[in-house]
Parts: C-alpha cells; sequence; structure tokens
C-alpha cells in the first residue's frame, strides 16, 4: 500500500453494531490492537468470536457475544494499586526479579 492510500487516525475507525433482537454484536475495526484481540478469542472460542469478513486496509469485522462488549468507568490510580495487590495476593501476579529483591529487603 502506498503512502496515498493509508487511512488517516481518525478514518481507521472501531465501529460496533448493537442489534437489541440478538445476543451478539458485530465488531468492525482498523485497529490492529483490537483486531489481533479479537482474533486470539476466535482462535480460543471459534464457536462464540467468529471473523465475517476481512476488509480493505487491514479492517475486519467479527461477530461477538454481547455480554463480553463492556463499558466501564475508567481506573483510578487507587483501584488500579487494589488491583495489582488482589492479582499477587491470588498468585496471579508474578513479580518480576528487581520487585523481588525490593520486597526481601523492606
Amino acid at each position: 500500500m502506498n503512502r496515498r492510500n493509508r487511512l488517516t487516525l481518525a478514518e481507521q475507525e472501531t465501529i460496533i453494531l448493537w442489534d437489541n433482537e440478538l445476543d451478539i454484536a458485530s465488531v468492525y475495526t482498523h485497529d490492529q490492537r483490537i483486531a489481533n484481540k479479537l482474533k486470539e478469542l476466535a482462535k480460543k472460542y471459534p464457536d462464540q468470536f467468529r471473523l465475517k469478513e476481512k476488509g480493505p486496509h487491514r479492517s475486519v469485522t467479527y461477530v461477538v457475544p454481547k455480554r463480553c462488549v463492556n463499558i466501564r468507568p475508567p481506573y483510578n490510580e487507587a483501584r488500579r494499586q487494589q488491583q495489582i495487590k488482589d492479582a499477587a495476593a491470588g498468585g496471579t501476579f508474578i513479580k518480576t526479579e528487581a520487585e523481588h529483591e525490593d520486597s526481601e529487603m523492606g
């Protein structure tokens, strides 16, 4: 693709179509982070996350369960720190070598 055919950041949209009659939503995106996440979910859960279409300029459209589309309040620093603590206590957070040495010293 040459430079003239590239989309601007504003043109690289993500659109979620939500039909109140169905249990699924359609996600159209140019964002490669979202596209990669959808691709991985489709590999792991092929019956729930389905590639519907590959479009121009590396766009993709996936069909996903509506329950997986979430709008949440923004994280604040206190919430982020609490989740780090909870993850560490639950064993889902692996300390780096530096963090491990710091915790042994203090």
